[in-house]
């Protein structure tokens, strides 16, 4: 299909990798701020219902103790993780060789090398946004 797209004249990486880096970079800080959401009400609901916390308490304390840095820095490393995921999926889709077992080998390569660059980039971030 890469061939077609060559055979075409089209660019195949304009037209496959930019979409689906900029989707994941759009995509990821959206998703993190669902999860942060769903996180809170999860709290709210287990320590109102099942800890007997007081509700407006709660609420008061954890618009308190969330700070403004902690939500841009999430969002900002979701960005960038958006990132390096997709390019690790385009980058080892692109060079698989080898038909079935090939796209084996490289989501297996996408997922490993992908991981380890999460957790540096991980890393690099949090010493770059949380230091004083």
């Amino acid at each position: 299909q890469i061939d077609a797209l060559t055979t075409l004249s089209t660019n195949p990486f304009k037209y496959l990798v930019g979409p689906r880096i900029l989707a994941a970079v759009i995509t990821m800080p959206i998703l993190v701020g669902i999860a942060d959401i769903i996180g809170i009400f999860g709290g709210y609901v287990v320590g109102v219902t099942s800890l007997g916390f007081n509700y407006a308490a709660y609420i008061k304390n954890t618009t308190d103790f969330i700070e403004f840095t902690d939500v841009t820095s999430g969002l900002i490393k979701a960005a960038v993780f958006g990132f390096i995921i997709a390019l690790m999926g385009c980058y080892h889709g692109f060079n698989s060789k080898g038909g079935a077992q090939g796209v084996g080998r490289a989501t297996t390569n996408a997922v490993v090398s992908g991981s380890i660059l999460i957790l540096a980039a991980n890393y690099a971030l949090t010493s770059l946004l949380f230091s004083e």
